[in-house]
This record gives structure tokens, sequence and C-alpha cells, in this order.
């Protein structure tokens, strides 16, 4: 989108004009850009590994899960998805950084949450072995409200750091879905999302192997069901990554413990 390449050379002579501040305390956090928190609030951030469950990435209490471990829910109903990797946990300054991204046109904090994405997921992913990368979609409305996607924006940052394709108006929502947060279980989320997407040209995505980015994943019902249209035209893998996982409620500093 041409306004948002406009915006985001703006940003960038902002960034080079005026040192950085901590994204959530606004402190000064140093001269380089891609620091994005003071060491403060750094280091308040809880991290995820991939010692979670084999498919969702549901990190589990305990010091060690076996490899590809499946929680309940994905032995009971597997996604169609092949894996889910969040980098780190969605509260406090990670959740600040990224409200800030996503509905207050911070777009500078796009390349050093991807970065932030890219380190967590070094020698996890194998990013050789798949043929490009994909953002999850906004609806056409809801990308004109809002003047950009903050998904695209870090797939953006992820192709180019890791030298991948870039599918941007391939997988599309067709239906415009009340926002995920607003609905307090699963099966309404999985309601809200079914049947929003489409594949424009099913031969780009025909046995590919592909990487879907998005900012947060709670449930995975929205990642889940992009995952099923693309499996459903003929991708041969998806696998699902974000910045943060919410949805881990009152145990999350203890699980994210027993994952470092």
């Amino acid at each position: 989108m041409i306004h948002v390449s406009i915006r985001s050379r703006i940003q960038s002579l902002l960034d080079f004009v005026f040192p950085a501040e901590c994204a959530a305390c606004h402190a000064f956090a140093g001269d380089d850009r891609m620091v994005i928190f003071c060491q403060s609030c750094w280091a308040t951030i809880l991290p995820l590994s991939s010692s979670g469950c084999g498919h969702c990435g549901k990190p589990f209490a305990g010091d060690s899960t076996p490899a590809g471990f499946l929680c309940g829910d994905c032995r009971t109903s597997p996604p169609y998805f092949d894996r889910a990797l969040s980098a780190a946990i969605y509260n406090g300054v990670m959740k600040e950084a990224i409200h800030q991204f996503k509905f207050s046109r911070k777009f500078g904090l796009g390349k050093p949450l991807a970065r932030l994405l890219l380190a967590q997921f070094d020698g996890q992913i194998e990013y050789s072995r798949y043929d490009a990368i994909l953002p999850v979609p906004l609806h056409r409305s809801r990308s004109k409200q809002r003047g950009y996607n903050q998904a695209e924006i870090l797939a953006r940052e992820v192709a180019k750091a890791r030298h991948l394709a870039l599918m941007t108006k391939n997988l599309i929502r067709v239906r415009r879905t009340a926002a995920q947060w607003q609905f307090s279980n699963k099966r309404e989320r999985l309601d809200n999302v079914k049947n929003a997407f489409q594949i424009l040209n099913p031969e780009q995505v025909r046995d590919k192997h592909l990487l879907l980015i998005d900012d947060i994943f709670t449930t995975g019902s929205t990642a889940n069901e992009c995952a099923k249209t693309l499996k459903r035209a003929g991708a041969a893998s998806v696998v699902v990554l974000t910045v943060s996982r919410a949805g881990l409620g009152q145990h999350s500093a203890s699980l994210a413990a027993s994952t470092q």
C-alpha cells in the first residue's frame, strides 16, 4: 500500500532525528532504534520456548516436556496448521508495545518486533525449507480504516531478513469479522472466523511450505482458519509464527519460567 510506504518513510525519518524511547514506559532506551525497551522493561518480558505442545505451542508447566508431546486439545481436535510458535507472552510491556504498534500507528515498532521474533526462533525454524511467507490478512474495510496491516509489516520484515518470497495478495479476508477479543471462548472465536478467508490463486500455494505471520496468538482460531483455507487450496504445510501469545491465564508467569 502506497500510503503505508510513505508513512513508514516518515517514521524512519523521525526515528533518525529523535532518540529512541521505551515502547512501554517511554524512558530513554538508547540510540539504537532496534532497541524498543529500556533495560528495566526488557527484563520483564517472558519468552516462550519450543518445549510446549508440538502442534499449537501451548506451554506446559514443569521442567521438561518430551519433543512432539501434544496437548489435550490438539489430540482431540488437531488444528490445520502444522505448528505454532510464539516469541513471548502477551502481557506487561509486550502487550503495551504491540498495542501501540497495532492501534497507535507506531510503524517503527514493526522492525524490532520482527527481529525479536526472529531471534527467539533462531535454531527452531529452518527457513530455507519454506517457499513463502504470508501475513494474516485484514478485511479491506478494516485495512482502509486502520491504514495498514500490522501482520503484513511483520511478515515483510521476516521475509526480507530470511530472503523468502512474500505473498500479500493471495490469501484474503472476504468477510469482515468482529474483533476476536470480544469473544470469551474458543467456539465463539471459531464461529466468528469460519469461512472468512479465500485463496485467489491456488496454484501459488499448491505443494508449498508456508509461514503464516501474525502479531498475537490466543486460541489459534484465526490462524487455524487461515491454515484450513491454505491446506484446502493445496498447501503442503503451514507453520504459524507470532510475536506474542495471549490467553495463558494467571499462570502465565510460571509457565514462561518453566520454558526458559
